[in-house]
């Protein structure tokens, strides 16, 4: 997928990290090579809560450099209380994520989520393109200080949520009930979900997690094998299983050379409980169903255990 221009990476339960070239145009976006020198922009592809945190922390802190993020809510500020963009001819993002850190020579590893990964929504909202999920892989966030102040303020006032919804299995499985029943009769009128697909939804709890899960890895890797990038695929677990190596290669690729301590590793969690053996075999064919076989073969670990 590329040329000496730019970085991508993907990470979910795994990461892939690719080179991208940014000038020219692709079959469905534009990519314009940015004029102002300095490191290229690795993206870092990532579904939420799948390692993007600890993958971020172990590059930034490990080589002494700052990483970025298109989320300008996770940021440092700058003495004006705003956020510092990568390049000054691109306000939109991506933003440093510790300014006051030396940007790294070659390439800069970015956060992105892209889109269809919404919360609570319902399909005219999380069903993607190959075109409308690339746009949101460029589509920064900018926060000012007080904006920021105002969504931690918000955060700690959910009490009353978390006393209806709380981390536990009770608690998951009345949000899922709630979610399932909110966006039941939208998703039964979109063509995109035959009635085999809407009877799948009837069985397992919060169904578009799952549809969203594969719709957005088939999304990723289409993405990055249109735009013929070239890529670095890690899993998660890689960390646990030969830490050194799973470091190496990511620093490699990136071209930068460690100078600190690593962070400890936090190993991944499981919620296996959270299902029933039906449910997971019913979550199982969803997310087969969705993806297409590159990326099923890349997620169908998950579900052999």
């Amino acid at each position: 997928m590329c040329s000496r221009d730019s970085v991508h990476v993907v990470d979910v339960p795994y990461s892939i990290i690719a080179k991208e070239q940014v000038e020219g145009q692709s079959n469905f976006v534009k990519v314009q090579k940015n004029s102002v020198k300095g490191p290229q922009v690795c993206w870092l592809l990532s579904y939420p809560n799948s390692g993007t945190s600890f993958t971020m922390k172990l590059v930034g802190q490990t080589s002494n450099t700052t990483v970025a993020t298109n989320y300008g809510l996770e940021c440092d500020f700058d003495g004006k209380g705003e956020n510092v963009p990568l390049h000054s001819d691109s306000p939109h993002g991506p933003y440093l994520l510790h300014p006051n850190r030396r940007l790294p020579e070659n390439y800069i590893l970015s956060k992105t989520h892209c889109g269809g990964r919404c919360n609570d929504c319902g399909p005219s909202n999380y069903l993607e393109t190959k075109e409308s999920f690339l746009k949101m892989c460029a589509k920064g966030s900018h926060v000012s200080a007080s904006n920021a102040t105002k969504h931690e303020k918000a955060k700690k006032g959910r009490s009353d949520w978390l006393e209806r919804y709380p981390n536990s299995v009770g608690g998951f499985r009345e949000w899922c009930r709630y979610l399932d029943q909110k966006y039941a009769e939208e998703e039964s009128s979109m063509e995109q979900f035959p009635p085999s697909m809407i009877e799948l939804f009837h069985r397992i709890p919060c169904h578009k997690a799952f549809y969203a899960f594969a719709q957005w890895h088939k999304l990723a890797i289409g993405v990055v094998e249109d735009l013929r990038l070239p890529r670095l695929l890690i899993y998660y677990e890689n960390y646990e299983k030969d830490f050194n190596a799973t470091v190496d290669a990511i620093f490699d690729f990136l071209e930068l050379s460690p100078v600190a301590v690593n962070p400890p590793f936090v190993p991944g969690k499981e919620y296996i409980e959270y299902f029933s053996p039906e449910e997971i075999q019913a979550a199982k064919t969803l997310v087969q169903t969705v993806s297409d076989p590159q990326s099923w073969k890349l997620i169908d670990r998950y579900f052999k255990k």
